[in-house]
């Protein structure tokens, strides 16, 4: 379903948006949906996300498969923290990174 797909690629780009995490998870300057690491990772959850990769219920190429794989396992595995730390870690600022590089691979599918 189109809008599961754009749920996520949503959540995603959220997870991949330093900016976006510090104005809503840490200052509360606005609401969204996604208001913490958790809220995300819930709601990821919520939408089958990551069995559906593991499923490869998407289409993906196996090179895409396991890009995103390696994304969720690192995502699924990171402990959450004060949002000013997980701001200032660079294991999580790598994670936001890789979350970057998916979007486009993301936005090829609808599911």
């Amino acid at each position: 379903m189109e809008n599961t797909s754009t749920n996520i690629i949503d959540i995603i780009k959220k997870i991949s948006d330093l900016k976006f995490q510090k104005d809503v998870w840490l200052e509360g300057k606005y609401w969204d949906r996604v208001s913490s690491f958790d809220e995300a990772v819930n709601t990821l959850e919520d939408y089958n996300f990551i069995s559906d990769i593991n499923e490869n219920r998407i289409g993906l190429t196996e090179s895409e498969k396991n890009k995103i794989e390696s994304f969720t396992i690192k995502l699924m595995g990171y402990e959450d923290k004060n949002p000013q730390l997980m701001l200032d870690d660079s294991t999580w600022q790598n994670i936001a990174k890789e979350a970057c590089e998916i979007v486009p691979v993301l936005e090829k599918y609808i599911w």
